[in-house]
Formats: C-alpha cells, structure tokens, sequence
C-alpha cells in the first residue's frame, strides 16, 4: 500500500497507535492540515481497549482540514453491526433488533430465541469475533420462550472448530454482561440479535471497494468445504448448520471483473450502495477509501443451478456484517486504486 502511494506522488509517513501513547498521537498528527490526508489501519477492539482515543484525534484532525480515510462518524453508520439493523429494508437486510440496554435484552431475547430456535446475537462494536455468539435451544418443545434457568447452546464466533457450550440463559445473559458488551465504548455499546442465515454453510462473500466502487471479492469457507466456482461448492461437503458459526481466516481472492460475480457487483454499484449511503445519510464522497460487505449467500440463482433462468432470477445475498477499520487482507488490485482515491481526495481537499 505504501509503495502504491508513493508511486502515486504521495509521500507516506507511518504513524503507529496505542492506547497508552495517545499525546503522542495527538502531536503527530497535530501539524496537518488542507492538502493533507490520514489513511486508518486500526481494529476497533484490541486486547488493550477499544480505539475511542483514536477516533477523538481523528476528529480534531478533520476539523483541520485533514482528509480521513474512515472518517469517524461514517464507522459509526458504516462500519458498526448497528448497520444490520438500519438497512434491513434494503435487498440485504434480514430479521434484526437492537437491544440497546442489558435490560431490553433480557426482556426481548427470549421470545425471538423462542420462536426461531437459533439467532446470532453481535456486539455493536468489535472485530475478529471477539463479541459475536450464536445461541439455541436444543431439541426439545415447540415454539416457546424459554425461561431463565432453561439451557442453551452458546458457540463463540472465534472458535473455528464447531465447540459448543451449554448453559443456562440466565448464564449466557452473565456472559454478554462479563465481555462488557453494553458498558464499552464509555457505555454506550448495545448488541444486535440477527436471525441465523444457515447459507453460513456455505461460506462468506467478501467484497471489498474504494469509495463507491468494487476492487475484489474474497471467499471464506468452513472447514472441509470444497469450493466449486467463486459461488458454489461440492453439496457434499456441506457440514450441518448447527456445526457452524466462525470461519477459518484463509480467503480465496477474485478480481472485480471475475464473470460469475459481475451480477452481483452490478447490484452492490448500481442499486445496494446507492441505496445504504441515501438510507443513512451518508455523502458518497465521504465513503472509505478501503472497505467491504460481507454477504451470505442465502439461495442461488437458477442459473446457478443450472436450471432455465426468468428475467427476474437472482441470488439472494444477505448482509452480515461491514468492515470500515482495517481491512486486511485486500485483493492485489487494492493499492493502485486506493492511492488513485486519495490522491484524488487530497487534491479536492
């Protein structure tokens, strides 16, 4: 990426972040202004805390003048599970709530898991599955809400080998309490319910864009799923969806003008992205200069399988989650069009 910027004109200098240097930061960044920009590599939570400093730098630096690559509050439409919840009208949206207390989570969980069995419950702000859980009810009675001392069965999304544990709601409700969910983030954090997807079966699309404009695709797959095309895989290597909740890490990359994937970037360019910017309020201008939409893939299309198309056939994709902070990997063709992006912004600025 650096090599990219400067082969762009843009000279680059590395300035690292932490928690405990954060006057430090503040001085670097302190001499910027018009004509300057700042590109954010940065999770938004780490081992040592979450990155509240970083953003309050990031914004004095843009009331300067200084172009920001993920502007601050652009993360917090964009690059937050909030975002599930706010576009679930759109072509991607699914069954989604927000609890925005411990309480309202008490109160509405149990019924929502009652009626659907499973549901995935996501922290509203975090990375690497740190926060992220899914949660059902074992075999048992029909549809019901189930009372606090009635077992459940938890996967973290970090564990990638399909490990469950089973405890009580009342426990899982200590869990959420002890990862600090709702008193982060200076105690504003809240957690987002999502209906199960069970496409998860069949992996993640990653697509990845600077600005308003696709740069790649990534694929992530279970374990012992065989890939068959950038889209399917071999039906028999599909393990059960009870197995299934977090992803091994590697990706399968394809370029943006990959042939069975051009539909699907004609809608995120033409119709989805268009579509959230307007619903969020959100000037197309200030979207990041590297980010991506992760999508499950809740049905294919009948040309997929296949079978006789009609004008209206199209795979349904459903919104999993956006990444607006640090996105790597990227696809090879990310750089050029990244520095390309800010070369371009820092000029307007």
């Amino acid at each position: 990426m650096a090599d990219a910027l400067d082969a762009a004109g843009l000279a680059v200098t590395p300035v690292p972040f932490h928690h405990d240097h954060t006057a430090a930061l503040r001085e670097r960044l302190g001499g910027l202004g018009p004509g300057d920009g700042i590109l954010v590599w940065a999770d938004p939570l780490g081992e040592d805390g979450d990155r509240t400093t970083l953003d309050q730098a990031l914004r004095q630096a843009e009331s300067a003048g200084v172009w920001v690559s993920a502007r601050p509050d652009v993360i917090d439409k964009l690059g937050t599970k909030d975002v599930l919840v706010t576009t679930r009208s759109l072509d991607w949206g699914s069954d989604t709530h927000r609890y925005q207390d411990r309480d309202a989570f008490r109160r509405g969980f149990p019924a929502r898991l009652g009626a659907d069995r499973v549901r995935v419950l996501k922290a509203n702000r975090g990375n690497g599955g740190r926060t992220v859980w899914k949660v059902r009810l074992p075999a048992g009675p029909a549809a019901h809400t189930p009372g606090p001392e009635e077992l459940v069965v938890v996967q973290h999304a970090r564990v990638r080998d399909g490990a469950a544990t089973t405890l009580t709601l009342a426990d899982l409700f200590r869990l959420v309490d002890d990862a600090g969910v709702f008193d982060g983030w200076d105690g504003t954090g809240y957690l987002v319910d999502q209906e199960f997807v069970p496409g998860i079966t069949r992996g993640i699309l990653r697509c990845y864009l600077v600005g308003d404009a696709v740069v790649g695709f990534a694929r992530q797959y279970p374990d012992g799923v065989v890939p068959d095309g950038p889209l399917q895989i071999l039906l028999e290597t599909q393990p059960p969806a009870d197995h299934v909740m977090g992803l091994p890490s590697p990706k399968t990359m394809y370029p943006p003008d990959e042939p069975e994937l051009a539909d699907l970037r004609d809608r995120l360019e033409r119709s989805s992205v268009p579509a959230m910017t307007t619903l969020l309020k959100l000037n197309p201008d200030h979207l990041p200069a590297l980010w991506d939409v992760d999508l499950l893939i809740a049905n294919t299309s009948r040309r997929h399988q296949g079978l006789q198309t009609t004008p209206d056939d199209q795979a349904r994709y459903i919104l999993c989650e956006i990444n607006a902070s640090s996105i790597i990997p990227f696809p090879p063709q990310a750089p050029a069009k990244v520095a390309q992006h800010v070369a371009t912004a820092l000029a307007a600025s």
